[in-house]
């Protein structure tokens, strides 16, 4: 019996949103997206103190996921206390340029939520014992990590493509932890977390009631020269490495090369051929080593942005027996793309695929505020996205084949297996 095809329908015209722009009295910028209907607020606060501004390994991560152990008014019990009460729930996130304090709170409990958030960005007092318990938590996460494979593969993997001590390439070894002291974060976090360093991004009820209380609040913060994020050149280091791991079942591996940032004109024609060769469940990559061979369970391909530079990754684990056919396989699918051009069938799926991934990325106000946050990390301006489904649409065969040729190269490959 055969069933009907769906219809098919061109793809609908995008609006992305446009979000609203204010400047509290210290010069912090807001970037918001209003809904009068929703009561519940997120809100971003976006620090270029990342570790790529640390002197020390370790230094940016502690300083903010510290930051809420306490204040000269309040303990860190007490602001645990404060925030739950008020039904608010936050999270930190220290990466490589930037770090995100994020808390969701009720409209109503805006007030007290937000002067809390005021004193742990200039009163923050990192007692001694909450370093102390950070640094032996620190240092039994990383032994944890320490015995897997993916991480191993992957600190490695970043180390050969940038150089290990290149703040991109960097990963954490106990003895930075060792040395880390309630000096470095102090002064870290006095150099840094200041106003000339954080935007802030809000969604939910943004009324004007709300705007003068971040006036009143996080625009009191005293502000310093803002940091420059400058371009530090990679020195990339081996290309090929096969680390043994004795008791590992199976080997990690991570093929790919550094690349750029999104700032680059073949950023959007990178991901759609990403997505061509790895990046959904039926990507050619999938296919052929999860589907047909049966090598891996998961095998994907991404390509990640950071401020100054960027990467293309391919990753799997496999049985340590088969590391060499995978490895050949990944590598086959690279120079297919590089030989033949891709099918209009496969590409009308991809095309499909990254349409609708594309607006479910922009379901919600906190998933779109999420969009709106990349975008201004780079100051593009509010039409990136739109544009950005423009070039996905207008892609085309013989372009995604000459971009093949360029960065697909197997040569150009740093390829790291552990297990």
């Amino acid at each position: 019996m055969t069933y009907p095809q769906p219809n098919k329908h061109p793809f609908a015209d995008f609006n992305a949103p446009i979000p609203s722009r204010l400047t509290l009295k210290n010069g912090i910028p807001v970037v918001g997206l209003h809904n009068p209907n929703l009561e519940l607020i997120r809100l971003d606060i976006r620090l270029l103190a990342g570790s790529y501004f640390q002197q020390k390994p370790s230094l940016s991560a502690a300083a903010m996921k510290l930051i809420t152990e306490g204040t000269s008014l309040l303990s860190a019990e007490e602001i645990a206390e404060h925030l739950d009460y008020f039904g608010s729930y936050f999270e930190v996130l220290p990466d490589r340029d930037f770090s995100t304090f994020t808390v969701y709170f009720p409209k109503s409990a805006a007030s007290e939520i937000l002067h809390i958030i005021k004193q742990l960005f200039e009163d923050a007092v990192f007692p001694h014992e909450k370093i102390a318990i950070y640094k032996n938590n620190s240092k039994k996460n990383l032994a944890i990590n320490l015995e897997k494979t993916s991480y191993l593969s992957f600190t490695q993997f970043i180390a050969n493509v940038f150089g290990e001590k290149h703040p991109y390439g960097f990963s954490l070894h106990f003895a930075d932890i060792d040395v880390l002291t309630r000096e470095d974060i102090v002064q870290f976090y006095q150099t840094h977390f200041h106003a000339g360093n954080i935007r802030v991004f809000a969604a939910g009820n943004l009324d004007h009631s709300f705007q003068m209380l971040l006036n009143d609040t996080i625009g009191q913060l005293s502000g310093k020269e803002a940091n420059k994020s400058v371009f530090i050149p990679p020195q990339p280091q081996t290309s090929r490495i096969h680390i043994e791991r004795e008791n590992a079942l199976q080997s990690s591996i991570c093929i790919g090369r550094k690349l750029f940032a999104r700032t680059h004109n073949d950023w959007a024609k990178m991901t759609v051929l990403n997505t061509v060769l790895g990046a959904y469940f039926g990507s050619r990559l999938m296919t052929n080593i999860r589907e047909e061979k049966g090598l891996a369970y998961g095998i994907h391909s991404r390509t990640t942005s950071f401020l100054q530079d960027g990467m293309f990754l391919i990753s799997a684990d496999v049985n340590k027996h088969q590391v060499q056919q995978a490895t050949d396989e990944i590598y086959k699918e690279l120079r297919r793309l590089m030989q033949e051009e891709i099918t209009p069938q496969e590409f009308a799926l991809v095309k499909n695929y990254l349409y609708g991934s594309f607006l479910r990325n922009f379901d919600g106000i906190f998933s779109q505020i999420d969009r709106i946050i990349i975008s201004d990390d780079y100051h593009f301006e509010d039409t990136y996205w739109e544009d950005c489904l423009k070039l996905f649409k207008s892609a085309d065969s013989s372009t995604l084949h000459a971009l093949a040729h360029t960065y697909f190269q197997p040569d150009d490959m740093v390829e790291v297996v552990v297990g």
